[in-house]
């Protein structure tokens, strides 16, 4: 273990502090457009991330493994997981997207969207549902709607 300056410690705490508390996972909120007025449990959703694609591999003299990032990542996608309600709520949302064609637009605010610190705009919006599993016997779970969620997201560019 390393024994560090006092002023070292004081100076790592006080930088650590000045970037702010720490993001919470659940502090997050999915309004989707032409269903504004529909607050859907979302358990779980990906949130947007800049990173690149890949990276594409090359070598260099002496026969180095060398590597270099692709293009931006722009499609992203990731697992969600919203509640279902006794009014059905989530179903009826899905039935409605369907019916104006499987595609949404969206906005994914850090907070709520009148009190928030971040906002990211997702386009083209598809999500894939797995079929849920009633279980007779288990009063005690909710129904939740899972599958993967698949977006395109710019940056707010």
């Amino acid at each position: 273990m390393t024994v560090s300056k006092l002023a070292v410690l004081s100076r790592t705490f006080q930088n650590t502090n000045d970037m702010g508390a720490k993001a919470v996972q659940s502090d997050a909120t999915v309004v989707i457009e032409g269903f504004e007025d529909m607050v859907l449990l979302f358990k779980q959703f990906p949130w947007p991330v800049a990173t690149s694609t890949d990276v594409i591999e090359y070598y260099g003299p002496v026969g180095q493994k060398m590597v270099q990032p692709q293009q931006s990542k722009t499609k992203q996608e990731g697992p969600f997981t919203i509640y279902e309600t006794v009014n059905n709520h989530a179903d009826l949302f899905l039935k409605n997207l369907i019916e104006q064609g499987g595609e949404f637009n969206a906005t994914v605010y850090a907070g709520r969207p009148d009190d928030f610190k971040m906002k990211h705009e997702i386009k083209k919006a598809i999500l894939i549902c797995d079929t849920p599993d009633r279980d007779w016997e288990n009063d005690t779970s909710p129904l939740m709607i899972s599958g993967t969620l698949h977006y395109h997201w710019f940056g707010n560019q």
